[in-house]
């Protein structure tokens, strides 16, 4: 039987999409990471990746075998959560998605109260757009926060807020009133979109008819939309200040938006002292 450490470079090298790439994630030097492929590979005599190409490719074997890998790294960290859980000790690390959309004063305050409670506990973040809940379902993060507007049968959710989306554009690209602004207007400008983090999410709430910027974080969007090159929708506690000194104007236009935001698990993930801490969080704020 081979160890749990090899599978997890496997996994990791997929995940990843090169063994340089595994290597430094996993903090292992490149001749580790080829190490434990090929003990995986001699010790059932089977080829897991193709490597005539310049970025390893699975073979058909090894796409099969992927999704068993990631079945027993599964079970497996949820074994050890388990006997963590029995055992009243807090989680060693501790893996959170957070979407690019949740507050960061938010974020700080829960940081805070981990770091405080639980100091030798290493947090993982893993920020993310419009994916939280396929990273949890890839066993990517432990739990997640994110918009969740649709729930899936395999996770556990809780509720923790609710957010406003409005559809916002620089006053120097409107000439009359907000309510006036048509779609024929919009197209006229690009539509500044936040590309998903997961390659298989599709990009949401596009208007056909409008040119697209694409930027890989919020905070490029925003400043974009409010240099007057484009529009788009941002969270309103982003734009609260520019929507106050009237830079940017939220428009009617393409209707309202409000999102839940949710903090989220696997169903069948053992929630230990630390991920008990970050699944209540929030709830103690709202009282407070």
């Amino acid at each position: 039987m081979t160890n749990l450490d090899h599978l997890n470079v496997i996994r990791t090298i997929c995940d990843t999409g090169s063994f340089q790439l595994a290597s430094e994630k996993l903090n292992k030097a490149r001749s580790a990471v080829s190490y434990s492929v090929k003990q995986v590979e001699e010790n059932y005599q089977i080829q897991i990746f193709d490597r005539s190409n310049y970025r390893p490719e699975l073979t058909p074997q090894g796409r099969a075998l992927l999704g068993r890998i990631r079945h027993l790294l599964r079970q497996a960290q949820e074994f050890d959560a388990f006997v963590q859980d029995l055992k009243g000790e807090a989680e060693t690390e501790i893996r959170l998605g957070v979407s690019t959309i949740f507050p960061t004063h938010q974020l700080t305050l829960l940081l805070t109260a981990i770091h405080d409670q639980f100091p030798a506990t290493s947090i993982d973040l893993e920020f993310e757009v419009a994916s939280g809940d396929r990273m949890l379902l890839a066993n990517q993060v432990d739990l997640a926060i994110f918009a969740a507007p649709t729930l899936h049968a395999d996770l556990d959710y809780r509720h923790i807020d609710q957010m406003d989306v409005p559809l916002v554009i620089s006053n120097n690209l409107i000439a009359g009133a907000p309510k006036d602004v048509s779609r024929e207007d919009l197209a006229r400008h690009p539509q500044v979109v936040v590309k998903s983090s997961d390659d298989k999410s599709p990009d949401t709430g596009l208007l056909n008819e409008a040119q697209k910027w694409y930027v890989s974080e919020l905070s490029a969007k925003k400043a974009l939309i409010c240099e007057g090159l484009g529009w788009g929708r941002l969270p309103r506690h982003m734009v609260e200040e520019e929507m106050k000194s009237g830079h940017l104007t939220a428009l009617p236009t393409l209707g309202e938006i409000q999102l839940p935001i949710c903090i989220a698990k696997r169903a069948t993930y053992n929630l230990g002292p630390v991920g008990s801490l970050i699944w209540a969080f929030f709830d103690i704020s709202t009282r407070d």
